[in-house]
C-alpha cells in the first residue's frame, strides 16, 4: 500500500436502521465513517443499549453482489402506493452501489395475455436476467403467482460466489432466507418501498434501502 494512510472522512450521524435520515438525541445513533481512498463505509453504534440493535454495514467496490428481484412484489407496491411503474434500472444501480455485480435476476409471472413481453425486454436492456413462471389457475378460479421458493433456492445456490445478497423485496416470508445467508457469512441487504415492507424483514437484514424516501427516482410516471 506504499505506506499511504487511508483517512476517515468526517463522520455523518445516522439513526438506528434508518440510513440516510438525520438522528435526534433520543434515538440510538450510528456514526458512518467513509475511507477517502477505498470508499469503504463503516457504521459504528454509539448506543449503549443491548447489542440486539447493533449493526455494522460495510460496502466497498470489491464486494461481489447478487441481486434477486421479486418483481411481483415490487410491481404491486409501486402500483398500489403510487399508481406508477418501477424504474428497474435505477433500482438496480442503487442496489449494486458501485460494487461488483455478479448476477441480477428478476422473477416474473407470465400471464395468458403475454403483456409482460415488453417488460422482459426492458429488464434485459439494463442487465437483469429474467426467470418466468406461468400463472397458475385452479378449479374455482383461484390464482397463484409467487416465486418465493425459487428465489430463495437461487440465492442459496449462488451464495458461495457472493459477498452480498440484495433482496429487492419487502415480504416477511424471506426472513428465514436472510437468517440462513447471514449464518453463512453473507451480508444481506433489502431494497423496497418502506410503506409496504415487513418491519421484521427490515430488522432482519444488514441494511435496508427505502425506495419510498425518493419515489420519483425509482418510478416511471409518478406525479
Amino acid at each position: 500500500m506504499s505506506g499511504e494512510v487511508d483517512e476517515f472522512s468526517t463522520p455523518s450521524r445516522l439513526p438506528t436502521g434508518q440510513a440516510g435520515k438525520r438522528a435526534t438525541p433520543q434515538e440510538g445513533n450510528f456514526l458512518c465513517y467513509t475511507f477517502k481512498r477505498s470508499k469503504i463505509k463503516i457504521f459504528i453504534t454509539n448506543n449503549l443499549k443491548p447489542l440486539t440493535n447493533f449493526m455494522t454495514v460495510i460496502k466497498h467496490k470489491e464486494q461481489r453482489v447478487g441481486v434477486f428481484i421479486d418483481t411481483q412484489n415490487l410491481y404491486h407496491s409501486a402500483r398500489n402506493l403510487y399508481k406508477a411503474r418501477v424504474n428497474f434500472g435505477a433500482v438496480l444501480k442503487e442496489a449494486v452501489a458501485g460494487r461488483r455485480l455478479v448476477r441480477a435476476v428478476a422473477y416474473v409471472i407470465s400471464t395468458e395475455s403475454g403483456e409482460e413481453n415488453n417488460f422482459f425486454d426492458a429488464l434485459v436492456k439494463v442487465g437483469i436476467e429474467t426467470k418466468t413462471k406461468d400463472l397458475q389457475i385452479f378449479a374455482g378460479g383461484t390464482k397463484k403467482a409467487d416465486w418465493d421458493v425459487g428465489l430463495a433456492v437461487d440465492a442459496i445456490k449462488m451464495a458461495p460466489k457472493l459477498d452480498v445478497v440484495v433482496l429487492v423485496a419487502g415480504d416477511g416470508d424471506y426472513i428465514p432466507l436472510v437468517e440462513y445467508l447471514q449464518t453463512n457469512g453473507i451480508q444481506v441487504e433489502a431494497v423496497s418501498f418502506g410503506k409496504s415492507t415487513s418491519q421484521k424483514l427490515r430488522e432482519a437484514v444488514d441494511d435496508f434501502i427505502d425506495l419510498s424516501e425518493n419515489p420519483k427516482k425509482y418510478l416511471i410516471g409518478v406525479r
